[in-house]
């Protein structure tokens, strides 16, 4: 046994002695690889979070460099852990005497609108050494008065902070100053504005700057009008959040702007006997909805409740988001535009359409094939990732049945900092982007087409909630006129088009209209606007005027024109913006 225990001891200790030493080379290559690795963290943190402009510069200007195109599995493996990592240097917050932390407060402007005032209130334990995922509660109205707003924004951060400091959960709650009621407020008539996707990103990222927030654990939450904003937030940009709570919520009951919920999971919480919805119904159909088409859902309904909170219950909630990360990389990706307020982004996570009207289906069918059925749309641009597909592997992708591309995809570590800096979030990760044309041949529009056939309703849709009823009206009201009129036709011939793109035949112009000043003439042949083309199902002058009604802000907004006129193209700027309401002292 003696001679057991000294061999446990010596055998190891003579392994060390005789160990040689690494020889040159490999300790050569080893500086090597952690020379590289370092290069790349320079140039990640300076291209995504840098703390001078010359940083910026000096980063942006690496970006063509070779060494950041065509590389190996492993090297972009490393480059990823850097930007897991996120901003270095979040700012230390102090805790109170107790471990707890006081609520902290600032104000955030945002574009064409008044500034945002944010409540936020931190976990125990806190620290900016980790990630923390983050409850964005909105709160309901909209406001009649600017003094109800932060009392609001408060009650929201107190239901959700005892359940959320049991699980370690940042709350964030905004005032929504841009939805403070105007002049004339009635039953019939309640003007106010729709905080729009990038009003409230500008917030969120404000707060992600403060505290270090894990992108892929951020849920949007609300009750009443913040409710709606959640769902059509999440429906609006796909990939946003990781998952959407909306508590007394009036629902939604079109099955159009729900496809596009397809991978952000739904916690509904509703009181059987809510007075300020228009019928439980809506909720209902909801989450109906949903169950049929098979989406991750949860529908909990309280008979004797009402128009409220359900606290009580977010542990419980918080415990179902936990097994709900955000998915990055889904197998499969639909975008389905509609005539919901909020339109659907021509981007939906790892598609994209060049058009805002485009239909697109894209489902990963392999790891070196990828299927993709779209209308409406000219070109698609897909984001690739390894996670989707092998790309040391050559891969196919087939469009509507033809097959559109086949060949090698380089990781590009540059492609990756430019959309991580485009989408302001370090977490989607693309090692790759591929543009390709939609094909133009009767079989290819057959099968776009026969997906939209599939995609429509299956059941009637409800009354327009009350939200969007009073916000549709609201825009109505400072609509400005588009100040032209003519009719659809076919594309000329000669001009480059795909099946059904048509035009805009000018037959009038409103001499004091916007497009009048843009130089725009009767006999024009209006053929783009701001990009977008006009197709045959679309509705002409009827789908543009829809399209701006839900683009336009406060602020002047540019609209370049493709037109056509004697023969040649030429390009023209409409400026427009929303009116004032018809009565208002704001």
């Amino acid at each position: 046994m003696r001679i057991l225990v000294i061999a446990a001891v010596l055998v190891p200790c003579l392994a060390r002695a005789q160990r040689r030493p690494d020889p040159p080379e490999v300790l050569a290559l080893r500086a090597q690889e952690q020379d590289a690795i370092a290069q790349l963290e320079r140039i990640a943190r300076g291209y995504l979070w840098p703390q001078t402009d010359a940083e910026f510069r000096a980063a942006s200007s690496q970006l063509n460099d070779a060494v950041l195109t065509g590389v190996s599995r492993r090297r972009f493996m490393d480059f990823e852990e850097i930007l897991r990592r996120g901003k270095p240097g979040y700012p230390d917050v102090a805790a109170q005497t107790d471990g707890t932390f006081a609520l902290q407060e600032f104000t955030v402007p945002i574009p064409a609108g008044p500034a945002v005032p944010l409540l936020v209130q931190l976990p125990p334990g806190y620290t900016p050494a980790k990630t923390w995922p983050l409850i964005w509660a909105m709160h309901g109205g909209p406001p009649s008065r600017a003094d109800q707003i932060r009392g609001s924004a408060e009650r929201m951060i107190r239901v959700w902070s005892e359940a959320a400091a049991r699980a370690g959960w940042i709350v964030a709650a905004p005032g929504l100053t841009p939805s403070l009621t105007a002049d004339g407020r009635s039953e019939k008539r309640l003007p106010y504005e729709v905080l729009h996707p990038e009003q409230a990103d500008t917030v969120i990222q404000a707060l992600r700057a403060r505290y270090h927030i894990n992108p892929d654990r951020i849920v949007s939450t609300g009750i009443s009008l913040g409710s709606n904003y959640s769902l059509h937030f999440a429906i609006a940009r796909p990939g946003w959040f990781s998952a959407i709570v909306p508590v007394s919520t009036e629902g939604e009951s079109r099955e159009l702007p729900l496809r596009n919920l397809q991978s952000t999971p739904v916690y509904i919480l509703e009181g059987a006997r809510d007075p300020n919805i228009w019928s439980i119904e809506g909720p209902r159909a909801l989450a109906n909805i949903l169950t049929g088409f098979h989406y991750d859902q949860t529908y909990r309904e309280f008979p004797g409740r009402g128009h409220e909170g359900f606290e009580e219950h977010y542990d419980d909630v918080l415990r179902w988001l936990e097994l709900r990360p955000r998915d990055n990389y889904p197998r499969e990706v639909l975008r389905v535009p509609h005539s919901a307020i909020t339109p659907v982004g021509r981007r939906v996570r790892w598609l994209e359409t060049d058009t805002r009207q485009g239909v697109a289906d894209a489902e990963v069918t392999s790891s070196s094939r990828i299927s993709v059925t779209a209308l409406w749309t000219r070109e698609i641009t897909l984001y690739l990732h390894d996670r989707l597909v092998d790309l040391d592997k050559p891969i196919e992708v087939w469009i509507n049945g033809t097959k559109a591309f086949a060949g090698a995809v380089p990781r590009s570590i540059a492609t990756a900092l430019e959309e991580a800096r485009s989408l302001a979030d370090e977490r989607r990760i693309y090692a790759a982007k591929l543009r390709l044309k939609v094909p133009a041949g009767t079989e290819a529009l057959q099968a776009g087409r026969k997906l939209w056939t599939d995609l429509q309703p299956r059941q009637p849709e409800l009354t327009l909630s009350f939200w969007e009823r009073f916000a549709v009206g609201a825009l109505e009201e400072r609509f400005p006129s588009v100040g032209i009129e003519g009719t659809e036709v076919a594309m000329p011939s000669g001009l480059p088009a795909v099946p059904t793109q048509t035009a805009i035949r000018v037959t009038r112009v409103q001499t004091d209209g916007p497009f009048a000043a843009s130089g725009l003439r009767a006999g024009d042949l209006i053929i783009e606007v701001a990009g977008e083309p006009f197709f045959r199902d679309k509705s002409g002058l009827a789908g543009l005027r829809q399209w701006l009604m839900r683009e336009l802000r406060v602020e002047p907004l540019s609209f370049p024109l493709l037109v056509w006129r004697d023969g040649q193209s030429l390009t023209l700027n409409a400026v427009l913006k929303l009116g004032p309401y018809a009565t208002s002292n704001r």
